[in-house]
């Protein structure tokens, strides 16, 4: 495929199949890390995850006890109890299982699976507003900003797959 798109100039269906491939790598990168962290979350210690990000947080604090950052760790951690662990790992457990299931139907390109995962993506992307809209976390704006453009090349690339269908019949 590499080969392919180094021998001629590109054109808009290679920017779409690229796109759709680099999208999917990166979806899947971070549904990996999420579901590691999830199996981290069930492994750890409660009390080790508190400890660990007191740990972190005071020495900054000692320094500057206005840093936003490590005053919202520690709050975090004063507020971090075993069953919001387990809720946590839980959501990241099957969250990233999803996604990853997801990624290798498109990635095997599954014609059926990618109205599916424009849904499954779509419902996230939901779920991310919402969680936006009641913490304010600005780490969630990217996220929901890749997700849409995931969304985007998932539908580009269906319609570049099935255009390609009725060329060849």
């Amino acid at each position: 495929m590499v080969k392919r798109f180094m021998k001629k100039a590109w054109n808009r269906d290679d920017l779409i199949e690229v796109g759709f491939y680099v999208g999917l790598a990166i979806k899947m990168v971070s549904a990996l890390v999420e579901f590691i962290g999830g199996l981290v979350m069930i492994i750890l210690n409660n009390e080790w995850i508190n400890s660990f990000i007191r740990s972190i947080a005071t020495p900054e604090l000692r320094e500057d006890p206005k840093d936003v950052l490590m005053n919202h760790f520690i709050t975090f951690s004063q507020n971090f109890s075993i069953s919001t662990q387990h809720s946590v790992a839980i959501y990241m457990l099957i969250h990233g299982m999803t996604k990853l299931i997801v990624i290798h139907l498109l990635w095997k390109k599954k014609v059926w699976a990618y109205p599916f995962a424009v849904i499954v993506f779509g419902l996230f992307i939901v779920y991310e507003i919402y969680k936006y809209l009641n913490s304010q976390s600005a780490i969630l704006l990217p996220i929901i900003i890749i997700d849409i453009v995931i969304i985007i090349m998932i539908i580009l690339e269906y319609k570049r797959l099935e255009a390609s269908k009725l060329d060849k019949r």
